[in-house]
């Protein structure tokens, strides 16, 4: 091949695959933290799911599994730890974390146990950090896609100007072997100080 048909072939190649990289990049959801850009202004009602779920990190003793819109969590026996971030969990943006702060949180849960080892029961805890968290709350849970629903306390920061991610954990209750609990939805309806 000649030199006039091989480079610019070449180079049009390569300006193909950037672009292709770049729309799937695009297409993408980015996993990190979780904020409420996508929701109300006034973080009344927001809503992670779908692609979102992929936000979630796990720690030692965790698996985590997205399928399309539902997110597998598997948890061994004896992975559960008293601190949020030693479990499965979420990031929450510094946006989630000022408007939450001080405030009652309706949080529900659509879960389900997952096949083979599903868990009969979950977890929750939000976590501000150094303020303190809200505790760990057990939910059984019945055997087909069902939402949960628990409200909460947010504690308030100790300055008022401190920016800190929060954490909200989800886990599988294991007495034994291993569990696993499949989740589609978690919303956060915020509504009002306490």
């Amino acid at each position: 091949m000649k030199d006039k048909i091989f480079y610019p072939l070449a180079i049009a190649l390569a300006i193909g695959m950037v672009l292709i990289s770049l729309v799937e990049g695009w297409s993408q959801p980015k996993c990190g933290p979780f904020g409420g850009a996508d929701g109300p202004e006034d973080y009344s009602l927001i809503i992670l799911n779908g692609g979102d779920l992929c936000r979630m990190e796990a720690n030692f003793g965790y698996e985590l599994d997205l399928r399309g819109d539902v997110l597998t969590i598997t948890a061994e026996e004896g992975a559960a730890q008293a601190n949020v971030l030693d479990n499965a969990h979420f990031r929450l943006g510094p946006d989630l974390e000022t408007a939450y702060a001080g405030h009652r949180v309706r949080l529900s849960f659509t879960v389900k146990p997952s096949p083979g080892f599903g868990a009969s029961a979950f977890e929750f805890n939000y976590s501000t950090g150094k303020p303190g968290d809200t505790g760990w709350t057990r939910i059984d849970m019945q055997s087909d896609w069902t939402t949960y629903t628990a409200e909460i306390e947010v504690p308030r920061k100790l300055i008022e100007n401190e920016i800190a991610y929060d954490y909200l954990s989800i886990r599988p209750v294991v007495p034994e072997k291993e569990r696993s609990l499949d989740l589609r939805e978690i919303r956060f309806r915020r509504l009002g100080q306490w």
